[in-house]
């Protein structure tokens, strides 16, 4: 499994724009290719306008087959046409797990 981290700002006069163009057009995009889109978060301390995705994918070839068939897609195209004046300072890092997380919480062996 590997997690891509999408991280960027959005102008704070076009957030509501912005949002509204993520959820009606691109998620159903996002659902069309069948990709495991984790969520998009807003930063609510720290830099205002800071959003991330979070994306999971299999293997790298997984996300290299996957992300190259979203890139392509002319529908893409037209949305990002619309949010990329919106958008500025993007990154994306794919990670790699090292340590698998647990929901259940293990008592300290010092207590």
């Amino acid at each position: 499994m590997l997690i891509l981290k999408v991280t960027y700002r959005v102008r704070l006069h076009q957030i509501a724009q912005y949002e509204e163009v993520f959820r009606t057009r691109l998620i159903p995009l996002i659902a069309d290719h069948r990709l495991q889109f984790r969520g998009l978060s807003r930063a609510l301390v720290g830099n205002a306008g800071e959003y991330m995705e979070l994306w999971e994918f299999a293997s790298a070839a997984d996300f290299e087959d996957s992300w190259k068939r979203l890139m392509e897609d002319p529908r893409l195209a037209e949305i990002l046409a619309t949010t990329g004046p919106m958008v500025e300072d993007e990154k994306h890092s794919l990670f790699e797990p090292v340590i698998a997380g647990s929901t259940e919480v293990q008592p300290s062996p010092l207590f």
